[in-house]
């Protein structure tokens, strides 16, 4: 190694939550395992931390202040691994990386059961955001699989792994047709004449610093922040009649919204859960209304986890057209009448950009202009083409599954929810998609974006799946051509992908074009621009 140090360290990043800790720390334990014997063969000893806490039962760092403590038992110069199986507060280890001047690879297991590899993604961005260099890495097998060995090997040697980024194109470099360029320019100069302002609530949702971006350089393509506190949403729910919110659930239960309703408010879903969610549905909205907000994001952990039923339901509700009425307090007119409100789960300002753009291209183009955000969750090959399950935590539209007739609301999993509130959940229709993430990396904002295809899977196939992963969640089986696992895995840069209905890739490329938006186009698609 770069270093020529014989040790290293492999540290075991974690939820904030300890019982979320408890349940994944068996297969971070096989995971360990599997590691230090793939590096025992090429020669390198290991030492693992923190150490196994008997009490809390794990062996995670779960607070910023601990993998502080963690790193100080580390020389600055020592190769470290961040080893991933389950969702990780990314800021509990970026800290110390930021001083940290010895390689670096942020590691998961490519399994579904924990989003492992979401927070490797994230941990990766987050990395980026901070301008610390480092590698990323991932397999399901580790000794035995030969790619990873010859990659872990790269690290030892150079302290860095190369991935292949031929997939990638800048969209600099495309010819892109030029009524899509005139749709673009026209777009762009509205949005930097009149703006777009966008409403987010505490940044920093679950550690997410690639979600906490720089207000000049987001003011600077026209959309200027408004920073909210979660706090003020709290105390507009207290403002919310009992009668508007049985009103708004009536109107679900019209629609023929499906819910899986329960007595025990610890473990089912509750009446009560679901009213509080419908007073936060019209808080939100009233507060688009009073900031003049194009899009808003609420983050929910860790603010709100303590106080509230979940966010989930609330958000698909927002991204839907086909939803409640809510009327301004002071004019009485519906706000927003027939259209979504743009929402970007867990506050994620990267995914709330290309969001507003899409459904904005989408509403000139008369097409639906429902969108969501999607953790890149796992995937697998299926009849000779590697299919993603993307997957979130409750707020995908209606729209994206045809209907609220096939919406599904469940009570959110109570290691991640104690006080519960449903799920905006479905399996994703069958169609084209343009997908696109907006990150900032090494003082930078970019753009990445493509096309794709929402695949309907065979009923084995896709219950499958969700039992592999979280089945109270929303589902898209996504097939991107030419950006499957290790494509996706080494460029990709965040946990969270953003995809809507219907190829509108070409004005997508120019709006961001026309708004200094250094993008990049993935996979086969960029062929059709030569």
């Amino acid at each position: 190694m770069a270093t020529a140090k014989k040790t290293i360290y492999l540290i075991s990043n974690g939820d904030y939550r300890d019982a979320a800790c408890r349940i994944g720390w068996p297969m971070q334990e096989k995971t360990l395992k599997m590691l230090q014997t793939a590096l025992k063969q090429l020669g390198y000893d290991t030492k693992v931390l923190p150490k196994y806490d008997a009490k809390r039962k794990h062996g995670f760092i779960t607070r910023q202040c601990e993998g502080i403590e963690v790193f100080s038992q580390i020389e600055p110069e020592a190769p470290v691994i961040i080893v991933l199986n389950i969702w990780a507060y990314s800021h509990h280890v970026c800290g110390p990386l930021q001083t940290h001047k010895g390689p670096i690879l942020i590691l998961a297991n490519f399994d579904g059961t924990w989003p492992g590899l979401v927070a490797l993604l994230n941990h990766s961005a987050s990395l980026d955001r901070l301008n610390v260099k480092h590698s990323r890495l991932w397999s399901e097998k580790f000794a035995d699989d030969p790619v990873f060995m010859k990659k872990l090997k790269e690290w030892l040697d150079t302290g860095k792994v190369t991935h292949d980024m031929s997939h990638l194109t800048s969209a600099d470099k495309l010819n892109i047709p030029s009524s899509a360029e005139k749709f673009g320019q026209k777009l762009a100069e509205d949005i930097l004449r009149n703006r777009r302002i966008i409403g987010q609530f505490d940044p920093g949702c679950m550690g997410m610093l690639n979600a906490v971006m720089d207000p000049a350089k987001v003011g600077a393509i026209g959309m200027p922040i408004e920073y909210l506190n979660q706090s003020d949403l709290l105390a507009e729910m207290n403002l919310v009649s009992d009668e508007e919110a049985q009103k708004h659930l009536d109107w679900l239960i019209k629609k023929g919204t499906w819910f899986n309703w329960g007595t025990n408010k610890f473990t089912d879903l509750t009446y009560d859960q679901v009213l509080t969610q419908m007073k936060m549905y019209s808080a939100a909205v009233r507060m688009v209304a009073r900031y003049g907000l194009s899009a808003i994001g609420i983050p929910y952990q860790l603010g709100l986890v303590r106080c509230c039923p979940a966010s989930d339901l609330v958000e698909g509700m927002l991204n839907n057209s086909d939803r409640p009425p809510v009327r301004d307090p002071k004019t009485r007119k519906i706000i927003r009448d027939g259209l979504p409100i743009v929402h970007f789960n867990e506050g994620d300002l990267g995914a709330g950009i290309p969001q507003l753009l899409l459904s904005e291209i989408y509403l000139r183009k008369k097409m639906p202009p429902e969108t969501t955000l999607h953790d890149v969750r796992w995937g697998r090959d299926y009849e000779g083409k590697f299919v993603w399950v993307f997957l979130i935590s409750g707020g995908a539209p209606p729209a994206h599954f045809g209907g609220w007739k096939y919406a599904k609301v469940y009570r959110q999993p109570p290691m991640y929810f104690p006080l519960g509130g449903g799920t905006c959940s479905g399996v994703s229709k069958p169609g084209v998609i343009t997908w696109a993430r907006c990150y900032e990396a090494y003082g930078k904002l970019g753009m990445d974006c493509g096309i794709g295809e929402v695949l309907e899977l065979p009923k084995e196939e896709l219950e499958d799946r969700l039992k592999k992963t979280t089945p109270e969640w929303p589902i898209a089986n996504v097939y991107i051509p030419g950006c499957g696992r290790d494509q996706l895995m080494a460029s990709h840069m965040s946990n969270h992908i953003v995809i809507g209905y219907g190829d509108v890739l070409d004005e997508f490329i120019a709006t961001c074009r026309a708004l200094g938006i250094p993008t990049r186009v993935a996979g086969d698609v960029r062929q059709r621009y030569k």
